[in-house]
């Protein structure tokens, strides 16, 4: 594939792991994966079609656009997730859409793409810019404006999820709610020797995670369906999923498909655009020209109003920086599936039971399809360039289960940052501080330290 144009001359290369040239591959490099998914990466990773670790029973490593295809897509049916994966996402998804298959999955999957249609979503404009707007108020509020913007922006689109996911909150404890969730996804998040060690089939016979923060939070959601039930419709998402039929039976969601499914888009919205966010602002914030661009755009196609609708789509720019964020750090570091065959990807022999790894990180810095791989540039994804191969770009994954939320997150996300950038300046961290950690998505290792100040009215 053709490399992309070259850099900007200000060139910029945020902090993150990657092998330089000397790197050697070895014991001492995979190690490191222990400590962070990301860190012990050998160059062939970032450089070879597919890579097959020196030790008996590890994973295949693949990154060649067409066998990616040939996982995700093509032939999809053979490489499902794997109880390892439905071990660690069963507390959060139950019978959802996530870990649905066969009839199940069709039926939620044609049911739920109704709910999230692009300009359904762009009509949930408003409640993005209230949650954003209530940030600058709290922070407008402090003496010195230092804040944790991790933290800050996971409170912005908690704040989302509780007007479009579980509208009808308003008369609950918004901040006891918040708390459940977070220990909720800190029980889940937590990483297990045996998730590295044991093969696939060791999981099939072992127990998912509990949490005690679970059961409050479902019978929450079936207590706020059921109420819903009853309401007139507030134009809110859950009115969209509950409205939703499959385009093809008619049906729609039981209301135990709609907890689970509800509880799982939770976790997305929550986690993980969060984390694409805080990296997006930390970006805009370390490069002045950046900066000054998403200003600029801001002012121009909003005046002195609010991202409605209309204008959200105008925010070319603003979707430029996320869309370049989410190759450098995407939140979904990592998609795994298990063959269930004995076959052959990539030249390379695999067993049936053996677990494929699609190292996204690797693959959007691959040198062979981007320029200046390591390098912040937002213009790699400007409209008027050649967009990215499919499987050479995958923030959101791919094939028939790609993130069905994909055009809800970005929607928020571009609107949480033009509510944000245009009203405040925000002074990043120093590179020292600045890291990327694995976990259940790749969130900064040290939080994101920064001082926001000059907040307009």
């Amino acid at each position: 594939m053709r490399a992309q144009d070259g850099p900007p001359t200000d060139r910029f290369c945020p902090p993150a792991p990657f092998p330089g040239p000397d790197t050697k591959t070895g014991l001492a490099l995979a190690l490191r994966t222990f400590r962070s998914q990301i860190e012990g990466l050998p160059r062939e990773v970032f450089e070879e079609d597919a890579w097959n670790p020196p030790l008996p029973g590890m994973p295949l490593f693949v990154m060649a656009p067409d066998a990616i295809q040939t996982v995700l897509l093509t032939e999809a049916e053979h490489y499902p997730h794997g109880a390892l994966f439905e071990r660690i996402m069963r507390p959060v998804w139950g019978k959802g859409l996530l870990l649905s298959r066969g009839e199940a999955w069709q039926t939620q999957r044609r049911a739920s793409a109704q709910a999230f249609r692009a300009g359904d979503v762009a009509k949930l404009a408003p409640y993005f810019v209230q949650s954003a707007r209530a940030a600058l108020a709290r922070w407008s509020a402090l003496p010195d404006g230092r804040i944790d913007m991790f933290e800050e922006v996971k409170r912005i689109t908690f704040d989302v999820i509780l007007d479009t996911m579980l509208s009808g909150a308003e008369a609950v404890d918004r901040e006891a709610i918040r708390q459940s969730a977070r220990d909720f996804f800190a029980d889940i998040n937590r990483m297990r020797l045996s998730y590295f060690f044991r093969p696939d089939v060791y999981h099939e016979r072992r127990p998912s995670t509990s949490s005690r923060h679970r059961a409050p939070l479902v019978a929450y959601i079936a207590r706020l369906l059921a109420d819903r039930r009853q309401s007139a419709p507030r134009g809110d998402l859950v009115d969209f999923l509950m409205a939703a039929r499959d385009t093809e039976t008619g049906l729609g969601l039981s209301d135990e498909q709609l907890a689970d499914n509800l509880l799982g888009f939770i976790l997305a919205g929550y986690e993980t655009t969060a984390t694409a966010l805080t990296w997006t602002l930390y970006l805009a914030a370390a490069h002045p020209v950046t900066r000054d661009r998403l200003a600029a755009e801001a002012t121009v196609v909003l005046g002195a109003g609010d991202v409605t609708p209309e204008t959200l789509p105008k925010l070319v720019f603003a979707r430029q920086v996320i869309s370049e964020a989410m190759r450098l750090y995407p939140p979904a570091f990592l998609l795994t599936r298990v063959s269930m065959r004995d076959t052959t990807l990539a030249g390379h022999k695999v067993k049936a039971g053996q677990r494929i790894n699609i190292p996204v990180y690797a693959i959007h810095r691959r040198p062979s399809v981007w320029a200046d791989p390591h390098a912040f540039d937002p213009d790699r994804f400007d409209p008027a360039r050649e967009a990215p191969a499919r499987y050479a770009y995958m923030p959101f994954g791919g094939g028939p289960r790609i993130c069905i939320g994909a055009a809800f997150a970005m929607a928020e996300a571009v609107t949480i940052l033009a509510t944000l950038i245009r009203s405040a300046q925000f002074e990043p961290p120093s590179r020292e501080i600045v890291w990327p950690q694995t976990g259940m998505a790749l969130y900064p290792k040290n939080g994101m330290p920064m001082v926001v100040s000059n907040l307009a009215a």
